[in-house]
């Protein structure tokens, strides 16, 4: 009864008379729903979110506002067919579809147009993103292939986050804590002179592990300046940043902890009626202590001696023009190239290079104004891994006003990061029964002959607007065949006592083991009711089944030729609500669940450990959020409170085992967090 009074109360006042200030703020409110229709990350130009020739998503600065959020990554668990698994406070990983993984480097992720994927292992440092809530303005998501446009490991999704830009002068705050030491401050000033708009952000978060007490996980600060110069028909901007800090981490092999992370950036962009150019830079500096336990079968091999300091840099420049050679017609195409550097005096060799030169093309055409086809394709060469060509073709047929279906065939590639070519680490030390362990790391791990790991995905959607376009309905199904995934096998040779021989030895990155065929699809529906409240929901499934025999057979967790793929649940759902009363009150609630997996994982904790089957639990979480606004003068102020896991039903993203030490390894066990927060803006 109480649950069904709340919803009639809601329900009854958004049916009051709207006063002249209720009228504005509706306006705005449209003005936001407006936003959401156009969309650019789909076809690299502005359009209409119906036409766009993938399945895409985006997230506005309302969503960003209204949710129990205190992070980007949570924001993603909300869209239809996306995966999230939080492995600790400071590691998460992402993907879309099929094969996310611990890693989640089947994505890439881009700011204001600068890839965020750091090359060293292929993956995207959530918590480490130079940028904080505050700063962003909408987020665009593309599920399933995007190589066709943006190039390596644009796999299974892209991520495209474009920060806030002011009209007007503005200096905002934001500061909250909760539970687990979960503190995050920012502050931005944004300044307008003529033509030109000055930004200055920065702030400090840190977290403690969610079930382990007096764990620090996450400690970073950011810094974050723009200049932008507004012209009559373009427009340049020059933004640069630095996140230092550190935190814990997770590779392949092991977790560990990053000390002394510094990851300053730089773009300049230039973009025009026409044109658009940039030129971007990316450093990355850190000491990686790997918690590797050297056993096998509970007999110690050795260890490793210190932690393993590296740095990275990417320099990336990139052209695209677009040109409309007749009515109806548009090409957009381009180039670019790409240095990448790593060096580490753990490593063996101490540095490698990398370029990377890819060439685009895509042309769209519009027919009757009903029908528009989309065919594309990108060529990358790369001077470590083999040529890739990813080709996309599309059509959108809005076969009735405001409904329309989309089919689409798309290739797309990964490419095997430094980490995976390039890893031959020194500084390990065997015990006298094992003194070739250190000969041993460095002659294994990364694999020179790596090729590309591929996707070829086939789709069909469905998007329509119902109830004078507040219901929205979208619908799809895919099927993506997987190819060539990267796999680390062990090859352990024993002697007849049944002690490891590591000169016949080997455990090192394979392009095999992994072929998959993934069928799946979502349904979603989001209803507003006068833009105050907001009822979301949607389902995504999919069956993976294995096509190819694993090297060795069958392994528990894993199965063989035919299986199910069991480390992915096959049932992601999302329910939630906002509500945007009149005179500053927000409130909101979400359902998250997924189903049940089950994972290999070694069996006490040691990297040669024979592999075991892991069963994860599937989760229902709650996450919850209530606010209000108000005004004093000029200055506009709201104090709120986010709740998530909001019942504390301890739950995992992924599996974990405990080491024979006591160490917890996998996803960590997540409880509740509640984070009060205050935001001002003047």
């Amino acid at each position: 009864m109480k649950t069904g009074g709340c919803i009639l109360l809601l329900m009854s006042l958004t049916c009051l008379p709207a006063t002249a200030q209720e009228e504005d703020l509706l306006e705005d409110e449209f003005e936001l729903l407006r936003e959401e229709e156009i969309v650019y990350t789909a076809a690299k130009h502005k359009q209409d979110i119906s036409e766009s020739p993938s399945a895409i998503s985006v997230i506005t600065r309302e969503d960003i506002v209204n949710t129990h959020c205190t992070d980007l990554i949570c924001l993603l668990r909300q869209v239809p067919e996306v995966q999230v698994r939080r492995v600790t406070s400071m590691y998460h990983a992402a993907g879309a579809r099929s094969l996310t993984g611990e890693i989640g480097d089947r994505i890439l992720v881009l700011v204001d147009g600068r890839e965020v994927n750091e090359e060293l292992v292929g993956i995207v440092y959530w918590t480490g993103l130079p940028i904080h809530l505050e700063d962003i303005q909408r987020i665009e998501i593309i599920r399933g292939p995007g190589s066709s446009l943006y190039g390596a490991n644009a796999l299974s999704m892209v991520v495209s986050i474009t920060t806030r830009k002011s009209d007007s002068d503005r200096a905002e705050v934001f500061a909250g804590g909760g539970e687990h030491d979960r503190v995050s401050a920012h502050a931005s000033v944004d300044r307008v002179l003529g033509d030109w708009n000055l930004h200055l952000s920065g702030g400090r978060e840190t977290a403690d592990a969610w079930c382990r007490r007096d764990t620090r996980e996450r400690e970073l600060h950011r810094f974050r300046f723009r200049i932008q110069r507004q012209g009559r028909e373009w427009t340049t901007t020059l933004q640069a940043g630095v996140v230092s800090g550190g935190g814990s981490f997770y590779t392949n092999i092991a977790p560990g902890y990053m000390h002394d992370i510094l990851i300053p950036h730089a773009i300049l962009t230039h973009t025009g009626e026409w044109l658009r150019a940039q030129v971007w830079f990316n450093f990355l500096k850190a000491d990686l202590e790997l918690d590797l336990p050297l056993y096998y079968r509970g007999m110690l091999l050795g260890a490793f001696l210190d932690s393993i300091p590296f740095h990275t840099t990417t320099t990336d420049g990139e052209v695209q023009v677009n040109w409309s050679p007749f009515e109806g017609n548009l090409l957009v195409g381009g180039a670019s190239y790409r240095l990448l550097t790593f060096f580490s005096e753990y490593n063996d060799p101490q540095d490698a290079v990398q370029h990377r030169v890819a060439v685009f093309l895509q042309d769209e055409q519009r027919l009757w104004d009903r029908l528009i086809l989309t065919a594309g394709a990108r060529l990358d060469v790369n001077s470590k891994t083999p040529l890739a060509f990813s080709p996309r073709f599309a059509a959108v047929y809005k076969f009735v006003k405001g409904h329309l279906i989309r089919a689409a065939f798309g290739r797309a590639f990964r490419k095997p990061s430094f980490f995976y070519t390039s890893t031959h680490l020194l500084g390990a030390e065997g015990t006298s029964a094992f003194p070739e362990l250190g000969e041993f790391f460095r002659k294994n791990i990364g694999n020179e002959n790596l090729g590309n790991e591929s996707v070829t995905a086939f789709e069909l959607g469905y998007r329509g607007r119902f109830l004078g376009g507040d219901l929205t309905a979208e619908a799809g199904v895919f099927y993506n065949l997987y190819r060539d995934s990267f796999n680390f096998p062990f090859h352990i040779e024993t002697n007849n006592m049944g002690v490891p021989d590591l000169s016949r030895s080997s455990i090192r990155f394979e392009n095999k083991g992994r072929d998959i065929d993934s069928l799946g699809g979502s349904i979603s529906l989001v209803y507003r009711i006068r833009s105050r409240l907001r009822l979301s929901a949607n389902y995504s499934y999919r069956y993976n089944v294995y096509v190819t025999e694993p090297p060795g057979g069958a392994v528990p967790g894993q199965g063989g030729k035919g299986d199910r793929v069991p480390w992915e649940p096959p049932h992601l759902a999302n329910l939630g609500f906002h509500y945007l009363a009149a005179k500053g009150l927000r409130l909101g609630a979400t359902l998250h669940y997924h189903s049940d997996s089950t994972n290999k994982m070694p069996e006490h904790g040691g990297l040669f450990d024979d592999q075991i089957g892991v069963h994860c639990p599937g989760a229902l979480v709650v996450g919850a959020f209530v606010s209000w606004a108000f005004e004093l003068e000029s200055l506009r102020l709201e104090a709120g409170v986010r709740a998530y896991n909001l019942l504390n039903a301890g739950f995992r993203d992924t599996t974990s085992i405990i080491r024979s030490d006591g160490v917890e390894l996998g996803g960590e066990l997540i409880g509740r967090r509640i984070f009060a927060f205050l935001r001002g803006a003047i």
